[in-house]
């Protein structure tokens, strides 16, 4: 009994902005508790299983570079050979023993003083014609591993802070603009009301509930003005009328309870317009942000899809040769190379795959999360122009690149590449859509300490009322129909956040589009990068 005579008193001193404080501190702090840890999990896992690919992926190469010089007894070559994984600073030692004799072949094991661990080691047969001559051994130290899960950790939970006192702020900000303030008005008005005070007028100039809510006040002082002004006359009658003054009066104390009780439905409506308004607008923003995620996803997993049904198709035509003793050195040498550039360009649609998933989760671009390097332009457009082709060749619409290969940029190609990607991706979907053919072109021209990137189409244009907010986020012309709205708002973040140069765009109705890149040849911030997601083979 005396806990609740408690919490009653307390209940009764909460005021509304307090009411509304806590809420929005519980309403936010609560999910966090529980979805911080769940990240942080799941981060780890990510990155131990591309740690243990990475292990796998090494240590296959090494069984396959050191196959030749073992066999010809060479220890000189092989330990040149072995130092293209070695230069891999999670590589703690490299051991090579000879088969059957298992002699040491070469050892190099002279980082592992310097790492702290833990260490893991996997064991590969090294083969040479279908014969087993020696083994390799392959240690990794997790010491980067470590620092770049702490790291994750700490720009979490720092992330998670921020936009948790952004949110509370912003939050209460508008409460107290958009409610606290008009409600607080609105109690004075109707204090005002209560003492009788009838001559002022009150005037709330919004379109809302709370607007109504002032209008039926008015009314109120209003009719409540007609009434005491008609009181003000009856009472010259009081002598006249005393026998009916007391069923009068509870007239009007009924017309005033109505009244009031008109306004507290008005307000308990303008409560729950309230929390269905905020409830739409989640679920509304929710549903953009899936719809984005699916069409910027469905590029990069596709391509991988395909490039992986292909080594699908090459490996089993081996096995058919190996299984007829049909097998050549040159028809392994081609297995070879083609398995190569097969997980060259699996790798880069995973990792462009890991860039869009970064971008969807903050939607504003993170420079600390990109990986930087020196790299010819040509170069990079055209390796991924290879990876876009088996999308775009189901297409009756053709690529073009038209860049000097003496453009070198110190810069994120990454990020850059996801540009590239989501301007055909762009084109392709609103642009070029419903047509027989199409020509995109994308030129370069170096221009001092700076490149312009000028990428083209020859569709439908964009019309002239929407060319202004096309970089807006979630704005899209195919809500409903897979359009996210995020595509160029992510391409405009990169390009002016990250890469640090600027984007216009000019259109032409039914001769296409053009956006105008304009980037620096030695892109701004810190040159480099240890974030593995990003990091580009």
């Amino acid at each position: 009994m005396r806990f609740r005579y408690i919490f009653s008193a307390i209940r009764s001193r909460i005021t509304l902005r307090l009411a509304i404080i806590l809420a929005v501190v519980f309403g936010l702090t609560v999910p966090a508790t529980f979805l911080i840890p769940y990240h942080i999990n799941s981060i780890e896992i990510a990155a131990r299983a591309r740690n243990a690919e990475d292990h796998n992926r090494l240590v296959e190469i090494l069984s396959v570079i050191l196959s030749e010089p073992l066999w010809q007894i060479t220890p000189e070559i092989a330990n040149i050979s072995s130092e293209v994984v070695y230069s891999d600073p999670r590589v703690a030692t490299i051991e090579v023993i000879t088969l059957p004799d298992r002699k040491e072949f070469i050892k190099n094991s002279v980082r592992r003083q310097t790492q702290k661990g833990p260490f893991t080691t996997m064991a590969r047969e090294i083969k040479h014609g279908g014969q087993v001559i020696g083994e390799v051994r392959l240690t990794l130290a997790e010491d980067l591993l470590q620092e770049s899960l702490r790291s994750d950790f700490r720009r979490y939970v720092t992330t998670a802070v921020l936009s948790l006192f952004m949110a509370i702020f912003f939050i209460l900000l508008v409460l107290q603009w958009r409610l606290v303030q008009p409600v607080r008005m609105l109690m004075d008005e109707s204090d005002r009301l209560a003492n009788g005070e009838l001559n002022d007028p009150i005037a709330l100039n919004r379109e809302d509930e709370l607007g109504h809510l002032a209008n039926s006040l008015e009314a109120t002082r209003q009719a409540l003005k007609r009434s005491f002004g008609e009181l003000e006359v009856k009472n010259h009658q009081l002598l006249e009328y005393s026998g009916t003054l007391e069923s009068k009066v509870r007239q009007r104390t009924q017309e005033l309870e109505s009244v009031n009780q008109n306004l507290e439905a008005a307000l308990n409506n303008v409560n729950s317009a309230q929390a269905e308004l905020a409830r739409v607008e989640r679920m509304a923003a929710l549903g953009s942000m899936v719809a984005g995620v699916a069409h910027e996803l469905n590029t990069p997993l596709g391509n991988c899809l395909l490039v992986a049904s292909t080594l699908e198709e090459e490996t089993r035509h081996l096995l058919q040769m190996v299984e007829g003793g049909q097998i050549r050195r040159s028809d392994l040498t081609r297995y070879a190379v083609t398995a190569l550039d097969s997980t060259k360009l699996l790798l880069r649609g995973l990792q462009q795959s890991a860039h869009l998933v970064g971008d969807f989760k903050q939607v504003a671009v993170d420079q600390s999360s990109a990986q930087r390097r020196t790299f010819g332009l040509l170069v990079m457009l055209q390796e991924l122009t290879a990876l876009l082709h088996s999308s775009l060749r189901k297409t009756p619409f053709t690529l073009e690149l038209d860049i000097p290969e003496d453009i070198q940029l110190d810069s994120y190609p990454g990020l850059l590449g996801q540009v590239f990607t989501n301007l055909v991706n762009n084109s392709v979907i609103h642009g070029l859509e419903g047509r027989s053919e199409g020509h995109m072109l994308c030129t370069a021209e170096k221009m001092g300490e700076y490149v312009m990137v000028v990428f083209t189409d020859d569709g439908k244009g964009i019309p002239p009322e929407i060319i202004n907010r096309i970089f807006e986020p979630f704005f899209t012309t195919k809500f409903g129909q897979g359009g996210s709205g995020l595509g160029l708002s992510i391409t405009f973040n990169i390009i002016t956040n990250v890469l640090g140069g600027s984007i216009h765009v000019s259109s032409v109705p039914d001769r296409g589009s053009r956006f105008e890149i304009k980037l620096p040849l030695v892109a701004p911030g810190e040159r480099d990068s240890k974030d593995p997601l990003l990091n580009e083979r």
